[in-house]
């Protein structure tokens, strides 16, 4: 991995505009993976630790750019190149003994304007590193490579995304399919939520990326032993969509400014950066928005720099963090692939369970939650049980119409409701945790057989994570 780090910083240093401390490196560790460590001096709030021009970065802006190098037909004021810049004279290379060109040209010229503008950040991304990084050197037998490619070698391989429990959702050659079922709720939810979105991405740019690699294997010679099939294209993007899904940073993207989810980029170097739960204390990005006057010779979006914030580093290999934001374990086993032992985020999606309990055969229930909006989404977290399941309960056991929805309103205090649900919450949080700790039991002793440990680990850690909770709750109810 040194030589790699090597090669980008060799890269990224080719811009004037790149910024890296001169005390810091990148460390590897079994537990954490890659991380950036202080190795002399101190960083203190507010210096900058690396700063990354627009031009290093991949976004929809930077990719509009990019591709604009071989579509002379797509002009995108502000984004795409500026003519003058660029020869379009096809330049002839030798693949395999026969003159050819490069395949972008003509491939690349077939994207319309009012295609390219209607993908998502994540489907023109994922569209074009997959040409990029796989579809590309494989076409030109080694000859032609991305200008990514130092950014692009660094990225974490498949396997050390494995633990991600969409990529056993959404790959049939997965091994990890049994461990779905030991999934919480709160996971199972995220998890089918990304799978659902995987596969409309997938939908939505396979059928040009199949057309293309039919149409290259040909045209170039591969061999058909040689040929990546349409599964193997499918488990390269799946890689790709996560590598991008675990890696991403937030920043403003004005041609997708209208959608949240469109608003990111991709940041070499900055992506070593690993999580921690604190809020605002360790370091902080900061974002230089591309200025107009700066004409068209800018690339992007901006300079994104990370800064130190509150705590100042001064131990030698003491690692620097980034807060990704104020996420549960089940969020972050499901976006990035790893937990926290010790994450005040964690909370309980207990739905299904507190709707077992209360859901009666004359729906009276169900009828009078759903009227008021507190039919479903129940939780707990370390600090609290949910409002939305003390109504459930409250109405459960008093069936009393009026006070609750008094209760609602915030007329009725939980004081009043409090003696009378206490034995059923108290059963409620016992039959949960006696729950989790079967699930709990029965993990440990696959993890003993030899199930993969990481894999396993991760959700071991969740499910000790909510006994912690639902413990300290049944003691409050108790006492």
């Amino acid at each position: 991995m040194n030589g790699k780090v090597d090669s980008l910083l060799t890269w990224l240093k080719k811009s004037d505009k790149f910024y890296i401390a001169p005390n810091i490196s990148i460390c590897e560790s079994p537990e954490s993976g890659r991380g950036i460590i202080l190795n002399h001096g101190s960083i203190k709030k507010n210096d900058t630790i690396v700063s990354v021009p627009s031009s290093k970065q991949l976004n929809f802006h930077t990719i509009l750019y990019h591709i604009s190098k071989f579509n002379k037909e797509l002009n995108i004021p502000g984004i795409t190149i500026n003519r003058k810049q660029i020869d379009y004279e096809k330049n002839v290379i030798d693949v395999g003994n026969k003159g050819s060109i490069d395949p972008r040209y003509e491939l690349y010229s077939q994207l319309s304007k009012k295609f390219l503008l209607s993908l998502s950040s994540f489907q023109l991304i994922s569209f074009y590193i997959l040409v990029e990084n796989h579809l590309l050197p494989k076409w030109t037998h080694n000859e032609i490579h991305s200008d990514w490619k130092p950014f692009f070698d660094v990225w974490p391989s498949m396997e050390e995304l494995r633990s991600i429990p969409a990529i056993w959702y959404c790959d049939p050659s997965s091994q990890y399919h049994s461990l779905m079922k030991y999934l919480p709720a709160a996971s199972q939810n995220h998890m089918t939520r990304i799978g659902g979105l995987v596969r409309g991405d997938w939908n939505i740019i396979s059928e040009i990326v199949l057309k293309w690699n039919d149409i290259c294997n040909s045209f170039y010679g591969i061999e058909k032993s040689e040929k990546i099939t349409s599964d193997e294209l499918f488990s390269l993007f799946l890689h790709i969509y996560f590598v991008i899904n675990s890696r991403c940073l937030y920043a403003e993207v004005p041609l997708k400014v209208e959608d949240p989810m469109n608003n990111f980029t991709l940041v070499p170097y900055v992506d070593f950066l690993n999580h921690i739960c604190e809020v605002d204390l360790h370091c902080y990005p900061q974002l230089n928005i591309q200025l107009k006057s700066e004409g068209e010779k800018s690339i992007g979006i901006g300079q994104f720099s990370i800064r130190c914030g509150e705590h100042s580093y001064e131990n030698i290999n003491e690692e620097l963090f980034l807060n990704y934001g104020a996420h549960s374990n089940d969020f972050l086993l499901n976006e990035y692939g790893f937990v926290v032992d010790e994450n005040k985020w964690n909370y309980l999606d207990i739905s299904s369970d507190v709707i077992e309990l209360v859901n009666d055969d004359k729906k009276e229930v169900k009828t009078f939650l759903s009227r008021h909006g507190y039919w479903g989404d129940y939780t707990i977290n370390e600090n609290d049980i949910s409002y939305r399941i003390l109504v459930a309960l409250n109405y459960f056991v008093t069936r009393d119409e009026r006070r609750v929805r008094r209760f609602i309103e915030g007329y009725i205090s939980e004081d009043y409701f409090k003696p009378k649900i206490s034995p059923v919450l108290k059963n409620l949080l016992a039959s949960l945790t006696v729950k989790y700790t079967k699930i709990l039991d029965q993990l440990i002793e696959e993890q003993n057989n030899g199930e993969d440990k990481l894999c396993l680990q991760n959700i071991i850690t969740i499910y000790k994570g909510y006994i912690k909770i639902l413990t300290q709750h049944l003691k409050d109810v108790e006492s």
